[in-house]
């Protein structure tokens, strides 16, 4: 067996291999499970006195699994959407319940404030709320699935590409006292998609793709729209407000089987050689 025909069988069991892994990794977590299997548990703010201002979410895996694998926290910046100079600080998640999942009270609203939208994550003045959302491993995340949207419900996704070695303290910092100027680039963050839900107000359990280039980490903010991390055109009017209902991750059925199709070519060009 000469080199090209080496380099072609090693082509057709990558495809294979891959297709079948890409199949393998996809997961999902249900935010609005508070039933075992998959519950979320936690320090989560209440209406009463309850605030729990950086209390940490634990989810576990979905539809079956017995490892809490992701791990939720909630921010909030101290001013208006698209002020680079706003400084974040811990926020609050609360359970809006099995069919919208989870919203965010900041330290200005407090959780006695129960009305729309501040109860969802929002960028109402003041504040703009974002979930981090810390997988126990490297993840490619996929969709987006928002259970309730205000009159509007745009947001954006950003990932962490800083240190490889960062952990949820390193990561915890680079968030908390920070402008949100600052967060992007040397800040250790990137801006992934700005997802454009107004088409689908007052649709329930919406599932948005938000990442087409498959981009992975282990620390992910998902955030109410802030112009502060890319203005875009048409997306500032109005006040932003969703509640997350859940997230799903792994790699997307057409680039799977495109891996597939890739292994398999590889495996007919060698049956035409031997023959």
């Amino acid at each position: 067996m000469n080199f090209r025909t080496l380099s072609l069988a090693a082509v057709a069991l990558a495809g294979l291999s891959l297709s079948g892994g890409a199949f393998a990794q996809v997961k999902t977590w249900n935010f609005g499970d508070t039933t075992n299997p998959g519950s979320c548990t936690g320090a989560y703010s209440t209406s009463t006195t309850n605030t729990n201002y950086g209390g940490v979410i634990n989810c576990t895996q979905q539809p079956s699994g017995t490892v809490t694998d992701l791990w939720a926290r909630a921010y909030s910046s101290d001013g208006t959407n698209g002020s680079l100079t706003n400084t974040y600080r811990t926020a609050g998640i609360n359970q809006q319940g099995t069919g919208s999942g989870f919203g965010i009270y900041n330290q200005t609203e407090t959780p006695a404030s129960t009305g729309s939208p501040n109860h969802a994550m929002d960028n109402s003045t003041p504040g703009v709320d974002m979930l981090l959302l810390q997988f126990s491993a490297a993840e490619i995340l996929k969709r987006v699935t928002i259970g309730w949207s205000g009159t509007d419900g745009d947001f954006q996704v950003l990932r962490w590409t800083g240190s490889a070695t960062a952990t949820i303290t390193d990561v915890n910092n680079s968030i908390v006292g920070k402008q949100a100027g600052s967060l992007l680039g040397a800040g250790g963050w990137e801006l992934v998609s700005t997802i454009d839900g107004a088409a689908n107000i007052n649709t329930p359990d919406v599932a948005y793709s938000v990442n087409s280039l498959n981009r992975s980490s282990s620390y992910w903010l998902v955030t109410a729209y802030n112009s502060a991390f890319g203005a875009t055109t048409g997306f500032s009017a109005g006040i932003d407000a969703i509640k997350v209902l859940g997230v799903s991750t792994g790699i997307s059925a057409p680039g799977t089987l495109a891996l597939a199709g890739l292994g398999l070519l590889g495996m007919g060009v060698l049956r035409r050689r031997r023959a």
